[in-house]
């Protein structure tokens, strides 16, 4: 896994120093949003190009692979509140996407790193490696991790918690030996949940993470959609995302979710 390096933000608006000072992470300056998509040409670009190289590609890697695109064009969304409010930006975009264990009942992941320098097929071929290490237990870094919660008693996870917060996020501890890489997170978390025939929900951040956004997956689903003056069915993609209000306002989360509109329109831009 690459180093990621931070870098203070010194030019920082009035209201973003003053939100970074006034909230604690992340209790709770969360914006939640939702945006549909008309998941058409994506659909026949995955028909077309679903598997090459003997790599299936997903909804969940396209979303993946947009994100870090979009994301680089917004780099100031790239960051962390640090010391008791202060911004620091990420030199890599890394995005988590997050994949269910034993059989559904345990939530794990991969941290893609530099995701937007990565092709679709590389991202989907990594995380499929990696997945599948993980679901036969020979990822020695989830392993290590996992049982060393499943062996705690349940009075000393809620400090446990805290003071691996405490020295990997503020203090850049690295404790990759015990399982807990730096900034393991990254820049996003995505989370598909369309196997679960969801059509719309909205996830709380996880205070290790210190990412700035986490985007839901639900299931493609057939909607009324307008064409010009008429309506016709399409097959729509609803993203669900939740932002850090500290580091991403309303106008910043706009322009993000435009060019991930753009995006899907052509979705060759993301091969």
């Amino acid at each position: 896994m690459s180093k990621v390096t931070f870098t203070p933000v010194e030019k920082v608006s009035s209201f973003r120093r003053m939100a970074a000072g006034m909230w604690k992470a992340p209790r709770d300056p969360s914006i939640y949003g939702s945006m549909d998509v008309d998941a058409t040409a994506a659909l026949i670009f995955l028909r077309e190009h679903g598997e090459a190289n003997g790599t299936k590609v997903t909804i969940t890697h396209l979303v993946a692979r947009a994100v870090a695109l979009a994301m680089r064009e917004q780099p100031e969304l790239n960051a962390k509140v640090r010391y008791w409010g202060r911004l620091e930006q990420r030199s890599t975009i890394d995005v988590f996407v997050t994949v269910a264990t034993d059989g559904n009942k345990d939530l794990s992941g991969a941290r893609i790193d530099h995701a937007d320098g990565k092709s679709l097929v590389a991202i989907a071929r990594e995380l499929r490696e990696r997945t599948t290490k993980i679901r036969r237990g020979e990822d020695a870094s989830y392993q290590q991790s996992k049982r060393a919660f499943d062996q705690m008693p349940w009075w000393l996870a809620r400090p446990t918690t805290w003071l691996t917060d405490l020295l990997v996020n503020e203090l850049h501890v690295d404790l990759t030996r015990q399982g807990l890489p730096p900034d393991a997170f990254g820049s996003a978390i995505v989370t598909s949940v369309g196997m679960f025939g969801i059509d719309s929900a909205f996830a709380p951040f996880v205070p290790l993470a210190r990412c700035p956004m986490l985007i839901l997956v639900p299931e493609v689903r057939p909607r009324p959609w307008a064409v010009g003056d008429r309506v016709e069915v399409r097959p729509v993609l609803r993203l669900c995302a939740t932002f850090d209000h500290r580091i991403i306002d309303g106008a910043a989360a706009g322009r993000f979710a435009a060019r991930l509109t753009k995006l899907f329109e052509t979705p060759q831009q993301l091969a």
